[in-house]
């Protein structure tokens, strides 16, 4: 027998392996590393699990998010995401009669009435009597900002929008229509009798001493920055903006105002809707959603062939 002739506590002298041993031991660090990798992923997963159940439970625990304001909750129990909603209510009155609506779809309510006075004592145009001292007292503070406004058009009467109809109907013929084609045509540029916002006594034009023309240049001039920014105050919305023509059926008509009141008209600026919208969104309570308008224009001078 051979003596071993390493020095004492020397370590024992390693095995030679063969290339496929090498290769199997290879193999088996491999799957260990690759073994130890899923088990600290599973690890990492179920401590990431634990804190997201555990914040649920919180939200659920304290009836909301952290900062106090409620959370919607499925039909789980569990916290579902927040979803942008409008407020449940306003404090608008929708049997308010400053909040009446009417378009090319809604006609005036049969038997309707309405008290006017003067409202522009240079033009002697006039509206609903509460709307038309609004308007004289928005006139004055504008002035006073060296602003002038200038009602072009107020309110006019079933008759007289029918006037203003027939005329175009004539326009039309004139151009070789016939009275059923005339007839269409004519809606697309004038409201019919008792579907003109006018014939309320709360709508008005609105033009400027600079700019005395109603088309969309208006929205160029210091008058309609001047309305945009007060016009609420004293109770006037305006009508037709830029972006209402899908609701209201009417294009961008930036002299066209309307009177609802300085409350509501608060409301209505807030929202940042047209008022088929507004209705639409809040007034359900007060009866069935109104319908938006077919695109006939509802404004212009009252002695224009183009006034709707």
């Amino acid at each position: 027998m051979s003596q071993d002739r390493r020095p004492s506590g020397a370590p024992p002298r390693r095995m030679q392996l063969s290339p496929a041993a090498r290769r199997a031991a290879a193999a088996r660090r491999r799957k260990r590393i690759r073994r130890n990798r899923i088990l600290f992923a599973l690890a990492v997963l179920a401590v990431v699990l634990v804190v997201v159940l555990g914040v649920r439970a919180l939200f659920s625990l304290g009836g909301g998010k952290t900062d106090g304001s409620s959370v919607p909750e499925s039909s789980s129990g569990s916290a579902a995401a927040p979803t942008p909603t409008p407020a449940a209510s306003t404090s608008v009155d929708f049997t308010d009669a400053r909040m009446i609506l009417v378009n090319n779809n809604m006609g005036l309510p049969e038997g309707y009435t309405v008290e006017t006075q003067t409202a522009d004592e240079n033009t002697g145009k006039q509206l609903q009597t509460e709307a038309a001292q609004s308007f004289a007292a928005m006139q004055a503070a504008a002035k006073l900002d060296g602003v002038s406004l200038i009602l072009q058009s107020g309110y006019r009467s079933v008759e007289y929008q029918q006037g203003l109809f027939d005329q175009q109907v004539e326009k039309m013929i004139k151009t070789g229509k016939s009275e059923e084609e005339a007839l269409a045509a004519a809606q697309k540029v004038v409201a019919k009798p008792g579907h003109s916002e006018h014939s309320t006594g709360y709508a008005a034009d609105i033009l400027t001493d600079s700019y005395r023309v109603m088309d969309s240049l208006f929205a160029e001039t210091d008058a309609y920055t001047w309305l945009t920014e007060h016009a609420a105050e004293y109770g006037f919305i305006e009508r037709y903006p830029l972006d209402g023509e899908p609701i209201t059926g009417i294009f961008f008509e930036p002299w066209h105002w309307r009177y609802v009141g300085a409350e509501n008209a608060a409301e209505i600026k807030k929202s940042g809707r047209c008022l088929e919208a507004f209705w639409a969104l809040y007034g359900s309570s007060a009866g069935s959603a109104p319908e938006s308008g077919s695109g006939s224009s509802d404004s212009g001078s009252d002695a224009g062939s183009s006034a709707a």
